[in-house]
């Protein structure tokens, strides 16, 4: 068999991850059009709910939830070192009814650094409490990542995602907005990674 060409394996190397890009374009509109909607609550109702942070409008989000019936307790996790329910309450709780759930309904997880870390927080957490569900609140671009660790690292425990959807992200012109496209890429890779290699 003939050997190819230095200019016939350059060709070939090109063609090949001309496909390979195109092919990874793909699956990322595919991903960025089916992040994880908004659960009606009455199909979200669990032993406790945990807030992946990240991001403001998550704790609000489980405050909010919390306050609905969702669930009766709350796991913070990845809050950081120094980070206390007296400083979470002064920044969140907006009610005497907020301030009441970070009193007697909220723990705060300060080891997790990143989304592996908060999983096995909450399997800790579930194991002390006895949980049999749980809900899941973390950004929507984040969520099927997160929901890989979760299921893996508490396989017995039934989880449902709670999608927070930041309000600057356009998933469905991702292309167009270099911010959402760049979060998304990277987003997307990361969860490629879990999936084939954790």
């Amino acid at each position: 068999m003939k050997a190819l060409s230095p200019k016939q394996l350059l060709r070939a190397s090109f063609a090949i991850l001309f496909f390979l890009s195109l092919g990874f374009i793909a699956c990322l509109q595919h991903f960025a059009l089916t992040l994880p909607q908004k659960t009606p609550l009455a199909d979200s109702l669990t032993d406790g709910l945990v807030v992946a942070t990240g991001g403001q409008l998550r704790i609000n989000e489980g405050l909010r939830l919390i306050e609905q019936g969702a669930s009766s307790r709350m796991l913070i996790t990845g809050v950081g070192k120094g980070i206390s329910k007296t400083s979470l309450t002064e920044t969140f709780a907006r009610t005497s009814a907020q301030q009441r759930i970070f009193s007697c309904c909220v723990d705060l997880d300060a080891t997790a650094i990143d989304t592996r870390g908060n999983a096995l927080a909450a399997r800790n957490w579930v194991q002390t409490h006895r949980l049999s569900s749980l809900s899941l609140v973390t950004a929507n671009y984040h969520m099927p990542r997160a929901l890989l660790y979760f299921q893996r690292i508490i396989p017995n425990v039934a989880i449902t995602p709670l999608p927070v959807n930041p309000p600057d992200l356009q998933p469905k012109k991702w292309y167009a907005n270099w911010p959402t496209a760049k979060l998304l890429t990277r987003e997307y890779a990361k969860y490629l990674i879990v999936l084939m290699f954790s």
